[in-house]
């Protein structure tokens, strides 16, 4: 009988970890393309606005973004299962991370930090860009130039992919794919890159502000 309840157990662990690995996946798919779409102001704001223009001619934004939302929602549930929520735990692996000075468990720790501050900050994001539809230049750039505003959008960035490039390291190590340290120097280089890539587009916008119009939108 135990050992009927164990294997159900494991069964389950299982497809929750596959569900978590596959969501986690499509987040990273996500966040990736959308980073690639706000890097098209480099080519120009012409290019910046065609981008939103195609996602509504074929429905992809109408579609996406609830899809968007509800898979960031499941994404949470299924990886914040194992996220202490007593604060006596929080104190007690706090301790212990301390302790042992493990990368493995230093990035575990991160990954729930950001994880946190990306709901939070996914939410607001989400909000203040569905409340005032739609996206072009002209919007884009009035809302970078406001200074909390671009700050915000800097520390989202920044949690976001140092979650997706922790994120990849622990699945890659966790059903090992991959070895620690080369996978570790990848994601590091494409983490810093896209980064990079980010900030530097914010910066672009921001200096189209009160100079782009909407592109017709």
């Amino acid at each position: 009988m135990l050992q009927r309840i164990l294997t159900h157990s494991n069964k389950t662990d299982l497809v929750i970890d596959l569900a978590e690995l596959i969501s986690g996946f499509l987040l990273v798919g996500f966040l990736w393309v959308h980073m690639f779409f706000v890097a098209s102001v480099l080519v120009g704001p012409q290019a910046f606005n065609q981008v939103p223009k195609f996602l509504e001619a074929y429905y992809l934004a109408q579609i996406g973004i609830p899809a968007v939302i509800v898979l960031i929602l499941a994404h949470m549930v299924l990886a914040g299962r194992r996220i202490p929520n007593r604060l006596q735990e929080m104190k007690m692996i706090w301790k212990h991370s301390r302790l042992l000075m493990h990368y493995d468990t230093w990035t575990w720790v991160f990954q729930v930090i950001t994880g946190v501050a990306i709901g939070i900050l996914a939410a607001a994001h989400i909000w203040t860009v569905v409340s005032r539809w739609t996206i072009n230049m002209s919007i884009s750039a009035e809302r970078v130039t406001q200074s909390p505003y671009f700050i915000f959008y800097i520390i989202l960035l920044i949690c976001g992919e140092y979650h997706v490039g922790i994120g990849l390291y622990r699945i890659g190590v966790k059903w090992g794919w991959f070895k620690r340290q080369k996978l570790s120097k990848v994601l590091d280089v494409i983490t810093l890159a896209i980064i990079a890539m980010g900030i530097v587009s914010l910066f672009v916008i921001k200096s189209h502000a009160g100079v782009t119009g909407g592109g017709g939108q």
